[in-house]
């Protein structure tokens, strides 16, 4: 300080020193410490989520119930698009840091440690890094209720529900396979067929490309699909 002005840092620096030399609290230390623990309970919810966790009972009456979902609907969302709803300790990606969050803030209201976690993801997700994909993080409730915690990644192509409608059952393929096979003996032109429109001719070109795709769809489909997404969508194991 002079007898012309005040210099600011100086006069900062000799209020920080008092308040040193008082034995007043480092607020800079304070927050270190806080941020430390932040980190450290962010570290433990990450590897409670990666790890096989037990089933615990909450208070479902803190918990959004829109969020609350049975696996019977889980079941046919993943058989419908050809996902996998697996334990998250089979998941091969990061968890974002707003899943984290949300799962520190339902401890809070729970007053309890969120253990046992399920993803719902593609099947690549479990084992690639994709980040076009749409993952899912869930927490068991019991009883087959499961709490959805976040969800992040791009969106879903409107097309997979129909690409993979064939696999979603034996009955699915076969009902493709028909189709394909009715719909161009229909399509095939009268001149191919004698020049007259014969019903009879067209139904044993029908069963002769049924025979022809069922074929083709063993020997290629299944060598590439080997099962269909009623039976994966819980296996943790490849196709």
């Amino acid at each position: 300080m002079s007898w012309t002005g005040v210099d600011l840092q100086e006069e900062l620096a000799a209020k920080k020193k008092r308040r040193e030399i008082n034995g007043e609290p480092d607020m800079l230390g304070v927050f270190k410490q806080v941020l430390a623990k932040d980190d450290e309970m962010d570290e433990k919810v990450l590897a409670n989520i990666f790890d096989e966790g037990v089933y615990k009972h909450y208070d479902l009456s803190t918990l959004d119930e829109d969020r609350m979902y049975h696996i019977d609907d889980i079941k046919k969302l993943c058989v419908v698009y050809r996902l996998r709803f697996l334990d998250a300790s089979f998941f091969r990606n990061e968890i974002p840091y707003e899943a984290i969050s949300e799962i520190k803030k339902i401890q809070r209201d729970q007053d309890i440690e969120l253990t046992d976690f399920k993803i719902l993801a593609p099947a690549p997700m479990f084992n690639l890094q994709r980040k076009d994909r749409d993952p899912l993080l869930f927490l068991n409730l019991g009883k087959g209720n499961f709490y959805l915690i976040h969800q992040w990644g791009g969106e879903l192509s409107l097309f997979r529900k129909f690409l993979v409608y064939p696999f979603r059952s034996f009955k699915s393929i076969l009902i493709c396979v028909a189709g394909l096979a009715a719909l161009l003996a229909i399509c095939i032109p009268d001149s191919l067929l004698g020049g007259q429109s014969n019903a009879i001719v067209r139904v044993f070109c029908f069963f002769y490309l049924l025979f022809g795709f069922s074929s083709l769809t063993v020997l290629y489909g299944f060598s590439r699909v080997k099962d269909f997404n009623s039976n994966l969508w819980n296996s943790k194991y490849t196709d």
